[in-house]
């Protein structure tokens, strides 16, 4: 496939053995001879995409990357169109971000200790700062990202950001009048008075970006806990992720008659510099019902750099970096809650590859308590609501049963174990 590039002409060749990657809308290619280009071809080219992508390069953002060799904001630079005449905008041009991976990656305890195990809690501090300050440069050419979200974001071995998908954002048009709305958005990052929106038909604002910047912040900071997951301690079925976040039910709130409470598994909220933790509260209890408290990218940047600059090292473990507050090393902590696994692993560690070996979990000795088994019940009607009617009677039955079987024998075991 051959396609023209509208500032002078130059025909741009693609092929499939190129391709880097597909979407639902687009297919990305690499660019022969130009190493530090990529292109974004939609499956179906409509008259939409010239007008959006025509506003995009009018007004470009800045980027706040730039000094340090690093395209933080993968924007189009130029558009791509059919060779034959008619000029018909086929896609564009874009910065080719290399070296950077998913997020998630850094994120997500597991899959940083396999892919980035030197990559401490420092970096993830910075990298949470440096996404802010991406977020501020579009903000202040007056784009809102909507759909915001961890697959958009990369990051890489030294704290540094990109967000690429850019033509998915909002767009406002530099000579006034029409907004290029963002047509979709994950539930998980969608602020709560947008849930169950329909997006084609929203007007997003800076304040529901900031909703998607503080869960991101929280993921990083709370080894990839959502803010919103947790333990649901009222009746009747747990609430999906989306309705939590409409009702505002953070399991952090200073509310000890809280519906849910923070996941068994999730670092202490109290592990986080004050700061932070007060952006956070406002970010979801506050600007619950008031968006605008929410804090701004100012905000989030002076705590961050704050934070960083207050770090202390664990005398055990130099990759171990806390809140100089502390009078411990909570990650120290967290290794022996995980029976052995460093969330932060040592270099020595790393080095012998020692780091990825998979202890053994024993059995916990600790009652499961009521809750556990309310739990479990809880979860055992949810798999039979999808059979027949006449069946699920007897096959919650069977749920309740096992659970109650699995429960007595998982006693007499632990009662075992003590008496060993």
């Amino acid at each position: 496939m051959q396609l023209q590039r509208s500032s002078n002409g130059q025909l741009v060749r693609l092929s499939a053995s190129s391709t880097l990657g597909v979407g639902g809308e687009a297919r990305i290619f690499a660019i022969e001879g130009a190493a530090h280009l990529a292109a974004k071809v939609y499956h179906r080219p409509a008259q939409a995409h010239e007008a959006k992508l025509g506003a995009m390069l009018a007004n470009p953002p800045s980027d706040p990357m730039a000094g340090q060799n690093l395209v933080s904001i993968a924007w189009p630079i130029d558009l791509l169109l059919t060779p034959d005449g008619s000029r018909c905008v086929m896609g564009f041009l874009m910065p080719r971000v290399r070296e950077m991976y998913p997020i998630i990656d850094f994120y997500h305890p597991k899959t940083r200790r396999q892919k980035h195990p030197l990559f401490n809690y420092r970096y993830l501090l910075r990298t949470a700062r440096n996404l802010v300050g991406c977020v501020n440069a579009l903000h202040a050419r007056g784009y809102v990202i909507g759909d915001l979200n961890e697959s958009n974001i990369l990051a890489g071995e030294t704290a540094l950001v990109s967000l690429v998908d850019t033509d998915s954002f909002q767009v406002p048009d530099p000579n006034g009048g029409q907004i290029h709305r963002c047509y979709v958005g994950k539930p998980e990052f969608t602020a709560p008075e947008l849930q169950g929106t329909r997006f084609a038909s929203a007007d997003r604002l800076p304040e529901h970006d900031l909703f998607g910047v503080a869960v991101l912040i929280f993921q990083l900071l709370m080894e990839g806990v959502h803010p919103f997951a947790g333990q649901y301690k009222g009746r009747g079925e747990p609430p999906l992720l989306e309705e939590r976040i409409a009702n505002g039910l953070f399991p952090y709130a200073p509310d000890t008659r809280a519906e849910i409470l923070p996941m068994p598994t999730a670092p202490r909220f109290d592990l986080l510099d004050s700061n932070i933790r007060e952006l956070f509260l406002r970010c979801f209890i506050e600007g619950h019902a008031n968006p605008s408290l929410r804090p701004d990218t100012q905000s989030w940047q002076q705590a961050l750099l704050q934070a960083e600059g207050a770090l202390a090292t664990c005398p055990a473990n130099d990759q171990h970096c806390y809140t100089a507050r502390l009078n411990f090393c909570p990650w120290c902590e967290r290794r022996t809650q995980l029976r052995g696994v460093d969330p932060f692993p040592s270099r020595g560690a790393v080095r012998q590859r020692s780091h990825l070996q998979q202890l053994p979990v024993l059995p916990r000795l600790a009652s499961p308590g009521p809750r556990a088994c309310d739990r479990a019940i809880e979860i055992a009607i949810a798999r039979v609501r999808s059979l027949r009617r006449e069946r699920r009677l007897f096959a919650a039955a069977l749920c309740v049963l096992g659970t109650l079987v699995v429960g007595y024998w998982s006693w007499v075991v632990r009662l075992l174990i003590l008496h060993q």
